[in-house]
């Protein structure tokens, strides 16, 4: 996430850094939970690093039809490509924590 940062959009890199280089401590009553996986749900900043750190692999996506919004993706076009491209997003997606929910995909 945050050389995605520092590769499209260097002006954010030092804010970024001081809020998401370290773990944020979490409790939970008297446990103590090392945040270590991303933005959490109600980060302002959030979306943007998700969609920044996307938005490589998206483009190199090659159907007819390509709409993303958050984590919702839209793939149309023949056969062969849109198949090609799941697998890609499968493969490349992994590598950056993105992981294809099968059953919500149709």
């Amino acid at each position: 996430m945050l050389q995605s940062i520092a590769d499209r959009a260097p002006e954010l890199l030092p804010y970024c850094h001081s809020a998401y280089a370290h773990p944020s401590i979490l409790f939970f009553g008297s446990n103590i939970i090392l945040s270590q996986e991303g933005p959490q749900q109600g980060d302002p900043l959030g979306p943007l690093l998700f969609c920044n750190s996307i938005q490589p692999l998206l483009a190199s996506l090659e159907s007819a039809l390509r709409l993303g919004y958050m984590d919702d993706l839209t793939l149309g076009g023949p056969q062969a490509s849109v198949a090609r491209d799941v697998q890609l997003v499968m493969n490349e997606g992994h590598k950056i924590g993105l992981n294809l929910n099968i059953s919500k995909c149709e």
